[in-house]
């Protein structure tokens, strides 16, 4: 009866670990895309936490070397990068057809 009685303890302490971290391992980062003028055109950068983590210097998915030709474009792709990066984890890709979608001028 006493060692059942500690299995039932154990797991429950076991099941409480757990719980608690997956909680701290869930901890979400503070994302934010700003503007950057490149002088030929407009880029953006995503920030991580208050560190840069990724520049966007080019328009993506398209040939060449184009630049946003607007502040606001340069940000609806940025602002778009986080949304993707916040449903899945890491660096995120853009198509031509999701470019297209977000009314980019190429």
């Amino acid at each position: 009866m006493i060692k059942k009685n500690w299995i039932y303890i154990l797991f429950g302490i076991s099941v409480i670990i757990f719980s608690v971290s997956k909680y701290l391992n869930n901890k979400t980062a503070f994302l934010e895309a700003k503007a950057v003028n490149l002088g030929n055109g407009w880029g953006a950068q995503i920030f991580v936490d208050k560190k840069l983590y990724i520049t966007i210097d080019r328009v993506p998915a398209i040939q060449g070397n184009k630049s946003f030709i607007s502040e606001e474009q340069a940000l609806k792709v940025a602002n778009f990068a986080i949304y993707k990066m916040n449903k899945k984890a890491g660096l995120p890709q853009i198509t031509i057809k999701e470019i297209d979608s977000l009314g980019i001028k190429r």
